[in-house]
């Protein structure tokens, strides 16, 4: 029984019969109790008019013959069912003679001087029994020898009282009716007016704040009582107002919060207190190539498989994220996603109750793993730079330091070779810078627009011409499309392109091989293509040829440069919004294209 309109039923029910049943037992008893003075008082006028009808026989010298007709006529007029005389000695029985032992109790104490009363059960009817002593008095002292006040005798008389206790016994139980009908009628009004003013107006308001409390906060109450209940639900109408206010405000964050995670280009996820992701936006899917369904509930451990540089699971050790002290930190390591391991830094802050128990965890995922191999590739680009320009440097300043000798005089022939060691050192000293500028100008200013129309022959022979030293022991091969359109280009840069494929053709690939270079219209492009008879490149290493500072290792060849002449090319052809790309067998040589497109040809 959990609902207050029953236990009030129970309670109150309970109270009103307990209440009912004491005022019934009250009135049955009064009842009885006034029905047994009733008889007594009744009993007792009829004693009386015994005794006087008797006294007045005996004054009128009617003796024993004159009482029994008296007693008689008494019983006959119905006044008592029985009525007798006992003198001291006794006297008479209403049809004879009273022996002493005869006496009944009330009888005898009658004769000690007491007037006696009491109600009966006789043959199955109520009777009242009532005894009067007869007291001496100066008129019986002229027949009797005694003194004045000395009982000589009583009168018994017994009255039945069934007609009368019938009579009295209705009139009791339709009190008993009127009055146990009328609390009924009551108690059921007490009900009715409860649950009216006060039952219904407590259920209104247990069901606004149910619904208020399953998320419905638009409901209110409607209570017209003219009394506290009513004050009551108008506070609660108010404090439910003020919620879904603050509900509004709570949200319109949220949402705000909720929107700036969604649009951050950080990977971001929150876990509850158990570990479990409960949200990420879209980079945190990006990053790790599963959709959100798929994330949601996970732990962490789970999504992230967070290891340190020597593979171990950092998350099998402890909780970097929970069970740190400090309430916000960072934490570097290998993520593992679809697309393989990536080094990321996680940054993360606590969520905590109003207790200061940990709930929770947002965590923000910055992938370094660019960051890193740049750094790596610096490192290396530093260290291929340094060992590029030493090289030539060392020339230069070997070739200048022996022309320096003064112990040794060189003919003109020695110097004339010296001299041209120097200049092609420095000019492979100034190509690398070159490229090293060129390929900063690229990624800080982008393309400058120099176009002009150019031939693709002229273009072509630039580049042979620029790049002839380098070529003298190869074989040069054109396959140009005839009637080749001109387009409108950076002739320069798309100079440079050609250079830096066909110097690439000649460092990997061996001398007296040939090098192709053609050129055809191709679905609205004009398609270049650089092929040579070199050492191939690897499938996995194609697609990051045209990265920066990346260079083809191979254990048979290991060819100089910098890894940054396929980089350039790739800015100068996306700048011409074109394409760049490489086919390649490792072992049978290499073919890179870039392409104009339709709208650069005239």
């Amino acid at each position: 029984m959990s609902g207050l309109y029953p236990k009030m039923l129970l309670y109150l029910g309970s109270l009103f019969a307990v209440i009912m049943a004491a005022t019934i037992l009250f009135v049955y008893i009064s009842g009885n109790r006034q029905i047994e003075q009733e008889w007594l008082a009744r009993s007792r006028t009829l004693n009386r008019m015994a005794f006087e009808a008797l006294y007045a026989s005996l004054s009128h010298g009617g003796g024993q013959e004159g009482n029994r007709q008296v007693i008689a006529r008494l019983e006959e007029i119905g006044v008592s069912t029985e009525v007798r005389v006992v003198r001291g000695d006794p006297l008479i029985q209403p049809s004879g003679q009273v022996d002493a032992d005869a006496l009944d109790d009330l009888e005898r104490r009658a004769l000690s001087g007491e007037e006696v009363g009491v109600v009966q059960r006789e043959r199955g009817q109520s009777v009242v029994r009532y005894v009067t002593p007869i007291r001496m008095e100066a008129e019986c002292q002229r027949c009797h020898q005694a003194e004045v006040g000395t009982v000589s005798g009583v009168i018994s008389t017994q009255v039945a009282l069934g007609e009368y206790e019938s009579a009295v016994r209705r009139r009791r139980d339709v009190l008993l009716l009127v009055v146990g009908g009328g609390m009924l009628a009551f108690g059921v009004l007490t009900f009715h007016v409860l649950q009216r003013l006060v039952i219904r107006p407590l259920q209104a308001i247990r069901r606004g704040a149910t619904a208020i409390a399953e998320g419905n906060l638009d409901h209110r109450l409607s209570v017209a009582t003219g009394d506290e209940l009513e004050t009551l639900a108008q506070e609660f109408n108010y404090m439910a107002e003020r919620l879904q206010a603050s509900y509004g405000q709570i949200a319109e964050e949220q949402n705000r919060i909720l929107a700036a995670i969604e649009a951050s280009r950080d990977a971001i996820w929150i876990s509850d207190g158990e570990r479990r992701v409960v949200t990420v936006n879209s980079a945190m899917e990006r990053m790790l190539g599963q959709d959100r369904a798929q994330l949601l509930g996970r732990t962490c451990h789970d999504v992230l498989r967070l290891r340190d540089p020597s593979g171990t699971s950092i998350c099998d050790r402890a909780c970097a994220f929970l069970d740190d002290p400090a309430e916000s930190s960072r934490i570097e390591g290998y993520v593992s996603t679809e697309r393989g391991a990536i080094w990321a830094d996680i940054s993360y802050g606590r969520i905590t109750d109003a207790d200061g128990h940990v709930v929770g965890g947002v965590h923000i995922v910055h992938d370094l793993t660019e960051h890193r191999e740049i750094e790596q590739l610096k490192d290396e680009f530093i260290a291929t730079v340094s060992h590029e320009l030493r090289t030539p440097l060392n020339h230069i300043k070997g070739f200048a330091t022996t022309l320096l000798q003064t112990d040794v005089e060189w003919d003109a022939v020695a110097q004339q070779d010296f001299m041209r060691s120097i200049s092609q050192e420095a000019d492979r000293l100034t190509n690398l810078v070159d490229k090293v500028l060129h390929l900063s100008r690229l990624e800080t200013e982008g393309l400058l627009e120099e176009r002009e129309w150019w031939q693709v022959g002229d273009i072509v022979d630039g580049a042979l011409r620029r790049r002839r030293d380098m070529t003298v022991h190869h074989t040069m091969v054109l396959d140009l499309e005839p009637d080749l359109p001109a387009i409108f280009v950076d002739g320069r840069e798309i100079e440079v392109v050609l250079m830096n494929l066909i110097e690439n053709a000649v460092q990997y690939s061996e001398p007296d091989t040939s090098i192709t270079i053609g050129a055809s219209v191709e679905e609205g492009e004009i398609v270049f293509c650089v092929a040579d008879q070199g050492i191939g490149i690897a499938e996995e290493q194609q697609d990051r040829v045209f990265e920066r500072f990346y260079r083809v290792e191979s254990a048979k060849h290991r060819a100089p440069g910098t890894g940054l002449g396929l980089a350039i090319c790739k800015r100068i052809i996306e700048a011409h919004n074109g394409r760049i790309w490489v086919e390649s067998v490792l072992g049978s040589g290499s073919r890179f294209f870039f392409s104009v497109p339709l709208q650069s040809i005239a």
